[in-house]
């Protein structure tokens, strides 16, 4: 039997919630699986891919909202902006109307300025939720106002309060941590990448953290003040690190030691992935012409993002995959690289 890319669909649809919801978990949110304990999660990628993924699960996407009520203000909305714009994310519509939600239940003016930015065109309005069969969620109860005017439908938004203030304890919620202790500004992802990596110079940190390097090479020049980050030259790089006598990472980490994922990269291409694999019209191509479009999205910057967001799942060498030879080599990657991520990268 020939393997084809809409048989691949639901697998990739679950894996990937149960991910969504063990992070969520970790965070605060109450009712749904084992917590995650891998890398460090980063909010902003996490609420970004979710806002495309989680219309698949209604119950996930409510409480989200429930949890943005509790701890909204430790969401950093600029950098949310810049990974928008960076990573090209589906979600920005939705972002926007969160942010018109949200803004109603935290007086904080960050989440205002983004329920009122033109982040993208006005949309014809279509059903914010689907089924796990692929068919829209009709509206019972009248539309929500807030997700209507970013050109979405669903019934108004009730929260549920499913969720509680972020663990301060868990090492994988580290962001939030530093960002209680020091505000929410780029030195809390600055702190964390030097706490998880051994160096860093201000163009890979500004690259990773998702902000400008001239913000980075300011914020690490007087950081370096402090005594506890130093700095050398390496050729015509500066690189920084924490001084070897601070107690940053026991502070901040005990003995665990989380991996630094740069999850905005890694679920980008995991968006790409699920945007191509539901197209409607998908199934009704033949497998040469399901491959032809997959290996054109997989060259352009699927695999380069894997490549090069830390987690070590790269899906190897598609060019030697010719024909439709590439779907089921790609499938059997990608699940791969899923139960990777299922197990705690």
């Amino acid at each position: 039997m020939v393997t084809l890319l809409t048989d691949f669909k639901r697998e990739f649809r679950d894996r990937v919630l149960d991910l969504l919801w063990r992070q969520w978990t970790t965070l605060g949110v109450s009712g749904h699986g084992r917590p995650w304990n891998g890398a460090m999660i980063d909010p902003e990628a996490l609420l970004l891919f979710s806002c495309t993924l989680a219309r698949h699960d209604a119950r996930l996407f409510d409480a989200i909202l429930d949890w943005l009520r509790v701890n909204g203000r430790l969401i950093n909305v600029q950098r949310t902006k810049r990974m928008i714009d960076q990573e090209g994310c589906a979600g920005k519509a939705i972002f926007q109307a969160i942010a018109s939600v949200t803004k109603t239940s935290e007086l904080d003016m960050k989440w205002s300025r983004s329920a009122k930015a033109p982040l993208c065109p006005p949309l014809p309005t279509e059903p914010l939720f689907y089924l796990e069969s692929g068919k829209p969620l009709s509206v019972s109860r009248g539309n929500d106002p807030a997700f209507e005017s970013s050109g979405f439908l669903r019934d108004v938004y009730q929260p549920r309060g499913v969720a509680l203030p972020f663990k301060p304890d868990i090492p994988q919620n580290l962001i939030l941590r530093l960002r209680a202790l020091l505000g929410v500004n780029a030195r809390c992802e600055i702190l964390a990448f030097m706490v998880l990596n051994d160096k860093g110079s201000p163009r890979a940190v500004a690259r990773d953290c998702y902000y400008f390097p001239a913000t980075v090479s300011k914020a690490l020049a007087e950081m370096s003040g402090s005594g506890y980050l130093h700095s050398r030259v390496q050729g015509r790089h500066r690189y920084y690190q924490l001084a070897p006598d601070t107690s940053w990472r026991q502070l901040l980490l005990a003995e665990a030691r989380p991996a630094w994922i740069v999850w905005g990269r890694l679920f980008s291409a995991l968006e790409e992935l699920w945007l191509h694999l539901s197209q409607e019209d998908l199934g009704n191509k033949s497998p040469l012409a399901q491959a032809s479009g997959l290996r054109r999205i997989l060259s352009e910057s699927v695999a380069d993002k894997l490549d090069r967001c830390g987690a070590d799942v790269s899906l190897g060498d598609t060019a030697s995959h010719t024909g439709e030879s590439l779907i089921p080599f790609f499938t059997s990657r990608t699940s791969a690289i899923l139960q990777k991520l299922q197990v705690d990268v």
